[in-house]
């Protein structure tokens, strides 16, 4: 997602398509993927109440990241263009969508880290699995 996210920033021709692309296909397997990781290390007894729980940090991320943040980025762009009262161009959203790889890429980071740590007993799981 986050090299989508660059790719939108750099602004060349063309990347705007293969960019919403990458971000469509990223942004739509978390939503597949999220109900079997969240069962598969939660457990399944009270799934509904903890996917529920971490699905509200979609919309909480999406709140703060666009009205807070990138508002107040396009406002700040919006106030240096001369004689106009709106931003248009890349330039526009430039430093938005580069804000946006760089959280993107620091929550691949936390997963990353997530597998590392979790690396061990899914071995074990699944050679007992395989064993019975």
């Amino acid at each position: 997602m986050a090299a989508g996210h660059v790719m939108i920033a750099l602004g060349f021709q063309g990347n705007l398509y293969v960019a919403l692309l990458l971000v469509g296909v990223c942004f739509g397997s978390q939503w597949s993927l999220m109900p079997t990781i969240t069962s598969e290390i939660f457990g399944v007894k009270h799934m509904g109440t903890i996917y529920n729980t971490i699905a509200v940090a979609n919309p909480l991320g999406s709140y703060i990241l666009s009205v807070r943040v990138i508002g107040y980025i396009y406002d700040r762009e919006e106030s240096l263009e001369v004689g106009s009262s709106s931003c248009n161009g890349a330039h526009c959203f430039r430093l938005s969508f580069f804000i946006l790889a760089a959280v993107s890429f620091a929550g691949a980071l936390v997963a990353l880290a997530f597998m590392i740590k979790t690396r061990a007993q899914y071995a074990r799981i699944i050679r007992r699995k395989m064993l019975a």
